[in-house]
């Protein structure tokens, strides 16, 4: 994920920011990966290129990065970073926003059947990357009052409120509360 001042997000939108200059212990982002950022959506990351410091940046690293001249960007750079944070290097990053679709998107109104054509047809394989969600148990408060237990025995884990729940419940049931 990029993040990016909300300034910044409107000169990526204007189409003048197709670059961005980081520092980092080591690249986050890597060429041919989809990132996102908030306020943009999607973007593909073209190249990752790490630079030897400030003084190998150039008028069209500036230009790239949504600025009229250098000075410009490094003074963003020094306002984002004050001081060079120990351990880290500069990184240039490339990307493409908005990304070019290379598959035809499908009609709003085609049918059912239309889709699943059109699935069918598609020349890539589809691939099911989303996991399904573990079931989880009902929360504490919808069930009786004898069962406080049940939420230690699935998983070995809890949810906050069910936590509370229980130890309210374990409080309650304390002989030192008991008059």
């Amino acid at each position: 994920m990029l993040l990016l001042k909300k300034h910044l997000v409107d000169l990526v939108r204007a189409g003048k920011k197709r670059q961005t200059i980081r520092y980092w212990t080591r690249p986050i982002v890597f060429p041919g990966q989809i990132s996102f950022t908030p306020g943009l959506g999607k973007m593909k990351i073209l190249r990752v290129d790490e630079l030897a410091g400030y003084e190998s940046l150039t008028l069209n690293d500036a230009r790239d990065d949504g600025f009229d001249t250098l000075e410009e960007l490094l003074a963003e750079l020094k306002r984002n970073y004050p001081q060079v944070p120990p351990g880290k290097r500069l990184y240039r990053v490339v990307f493409q926003w908005p990304m070019e679709s290379s598959a035809p998107m499908p009609s709003p109104v085609a049918s059912p059947s239309a889709r699943a054509q059109e699935i069918t047809r598609s020349p890539a394989p589809l691939v099911k990357t989303a996991r399904k969600p573990k079931p989880r148990a009902a929360p504490l408060a919808n069930r009786p009052a004898a069962e406080p237990a049940t939420a230690l025995q699935q998983d070995g884990c809890m949810s906050t409120p069910q936590r509370q729940l229980l130890r309210t419940w374990v409080i309650t049931q304390s002989p030192i509360n008991q008059p």
